[in-house]
């Protein structure tokens, strides 16, 4: 999961003045809601629809600003307070937007699989793909093989943070392997010092920000593709092959001395200002895992965000062995609503290497690796592109936005709060876990 889970914004709707123009041959057959065929002239308005932060917005705004003004086409802005509820309004009402940006897959291929999304052809993911990272385009395709979403921006979860000073200070030195951080903690309670700050408060979401910890852990233990069975509910959560992951983050979450107030302070501590103790004198933990979000205002102290080059020395979460590099992302998958041929011109931009200058300048990342990473703003955010992103042998989106809600967003939030809270052992989280996977999804 990611940062929208903080964000409540008002719905609004902008328009960006242009006139109407260009068109856009397609694979997908049929007529678009406002009655115009494929090949017609197409809209002269196009809605985007979105629930996009406000840190991520602006840049997104002013990238499709720009090429709606190169393409005289006019683009509404109509910003979900809570995207879940109402693109579901929106679409049984028979009033869908014309693209809407989808930050749960699993919602995305729901719609599609009732026929109300238009696939990319074929051309569009070829090209696409040449520059995405490893992944993506398996993360926009839906159970019957057509691909309808691609990326229009990815925050990073796999990353470690720390306090550069005092950890180079302390004289510790970056994990390469998941067995020299385990090392790493345990050097650190030798040294008399709390390894780690681990947070998962957040409101009635409370639980959430443990997905993450388990979905990169999945990634590294059972591989991609494994990874992928599990989200599809093929694999349980108490298998062998998914169940090493939890064992590891128990290692850490349990261990005595571990994490910063207990075990049961995890549950306690807010997500988004959980590791500002990395900053404190002497500082209160070494370790605090997050997704880049952290580093906006509202996360990290605002000195710190300021300084953030030689204030921070975030390190790529890593891997089950030093050759590989699995990468867990967040973001916003584009998605067409109607065949216009104006409306997939404005979904395969979004899309597209060519969509995100103005967004990498406010610290969001391209899903492609050809994207110049010196327009994001600081030498951090490029190092995170370019070391992390940028080379991963594998991507994978957040595993909890695919599944069921009443997984994803249900019992692997609330079970683990159980557990950590000294409610119930492993085996019964899992259990639980599996217990309310609808049966339609394995």
């Amino acid at each position: 999961m990611i940062n929208r889970r903080s964000t409540v914004t008002a719905l609004v709707g902008i328009g960006v003045a242009g006139l109407a123009a260009g068109c856009l041959s397609s694979n997908s057959g049929g007529s678009t809601s406002n009655g115009s065929a494929a090949g017609g002239p197409g809209k002269t308005t196009v809605e985007v629809m979105y629930g996009l932060g406000p840190d991520t917005e602006p840049g997104f705004k002013a990238d499709v600003s720009a090429w709606a003004a190169q393409n005289k086409i006019t683009v509404k802005f109509t910003k979900a307070a809570s995207w879940d509820t109402e693109i579901r309004t929106r679409v049984q009402g028979g009033n869908a937007p014309d693209v809407g940006l989808f930050p749960q897959p699993g919602l995305m291929c729901d719609l599609a699989k009732q026929k109300k999304l238009i696939p990319y052809d074929d051309a569009t993911v070829a090209t696409d793909k040449e520059t995405l990272v490893p992944g993506f385009v398996e993360a926009g395709t839906c159970a019957d093989g057509k691909v309808y979403g691609l990326p229009n921006e990815v925050s990073v979860k796999s990353i470690l943070w720390t306090d550069a000073p005092a950890f180079k200070a302390a004289g510790y030195q970056a994990p390469k392997t998941l067995d020299d951080l385990l090392t790493l903690t345990a050097k650190i309670k030798a040294d008399g010092k709390t390894p780690w700050c681990i947070a998962a408060e957040s409101g009635a979401a409370t639980g959430w920000p443990i997905t993450d910890w388990i979905e990169d852990l999945v990634l590294r233990f059972a591989g991609p593709d494994n990874y992928d069975k599990w989200v599809k509910g093929q694999l349980k959560f108490n298998s062998p092959e998914i169940k090493p992951a939890w064992e590891y983050f128990q290692k850490i979450a349990f261990g005595e001395g571990y994490v910063r107030g207990g075990t049961k302070s995890i549950v306690a501590t807010n997500f988004q200002t959980g590791g500002n103790a990395l900053f404190t004198q002497p500082p209160g933990c070494y370790l605090f895992k997050q997704a880049t979000f952290v580093a906006n205002k509202g996360g990290f102290p605002d000195a710190v965000i300021s300084k953030l080059d030689t204030e921070t020395a975030p390190i790529a979460f890593p891997a089950k062995t030093a050759t590989d590099n699995p990468v867990l992302v967040g973001g916003d998958i584009a998605a067409a609503f109607n065949n216009d041929p104006n409306t997939l011109k404005l979904r395969n931009f979004i899309a597209s290497k060519e969509n995100g200058t103005q967004q990498a300048k406010n610290g969001a990342f391209s899903p492609h690796k050809t994207a110049d990473v010196s327009l994001l703003p600081n030498k951090t955010l490029q190092t995170i592109a370019s070391d992390v992103l940028y080379k991963a042998t594998a991507a994978r989106f957040d595993g909890s936005d695919a599944m069921p809600a009443k997984v994803g967003a249900g019992t692997f939030w609330t079970e683990p709060v159980k557990w950590l809270s000294g409610q119930q052992d492993l085996n019964t989280t899992l259990d639980n876990i599996d217990a309310s996977f609808p049966k339609t999804g394995s």
